[in-house]
């Protein structure tokens, strides 16, 4: 009787150790499994998702025209120097009164930088590593951004907003 009654506790030990250890093992799958699926971390996929669409930013003597298209996952592009694969996360149409480029770009969440290359004229899958430019930026709602260019000299007077078209 004694032992009919300790398998009894051991088994419904068993079960709630059962229980507990498939609860453990897939709880915690979904969001890693999200980052590994698309590739992007929750901060990438936020920012990409404000950024996806055109841009523009009217100062009176110049005006400027970014459109964002953003990848669905990280595409590696092969630098003009030495073949070097990098990361970029989108394509970055650049008009602007003085300046016309197609660029590759990816973004930094920590730093809040928008990092751009040049696309090659002649070969697609390669960027031009020499032609490049840095922006500090600034989500401020879905519709309204802030770049700094930092090849600029003071954040202050060069920090433009840029509006959703």
């Amino acid at each position: 009787m004694r032992t009919k009654a300790l398998f009894k506790t051991c088994s419904k030990g068993a079960a709630v150790l059962a229980a507990l250890l498939c609860m453990t093992l897939f709880s915690g799958c979904s969001k890693d499994d999200d980052e590994q699926a698309s590739g992007y971390s929750t901060a990438e996929r936020e920012a990409l998702q404000v950024l996806n669409g055109t841009f523009s930013y009217d100062g009176g003597m110049t005006s400027t025209t970014i459109v964002f298209s953003p990848f669905p996952e990280p595409v590696q592009k092969k630098s003009t120097m030495n073949d070097v694969e990098m990361d970029f996360y989108g394509t970055m149409e650049y008009h602007s009164t003085y300046y016309d480029d197609n660029f590759y770009f990816y973004i930094d969440t920590d730093l809040k930088q928008i990092v751009a290359y040049s696309q090659h004229s002649e070969k697609k899958d390669y960027f031009n590593a020499l032609v490049g430019k840095i922006w500090e930026y600034t989500i401020v709602d879905e519709n309204t951004i802030k770049l700094f260019d930092t090849d600029l000299s003071d954040p202050t007077f060069h920090t433009n907003t840029f509006t959703r078209e």
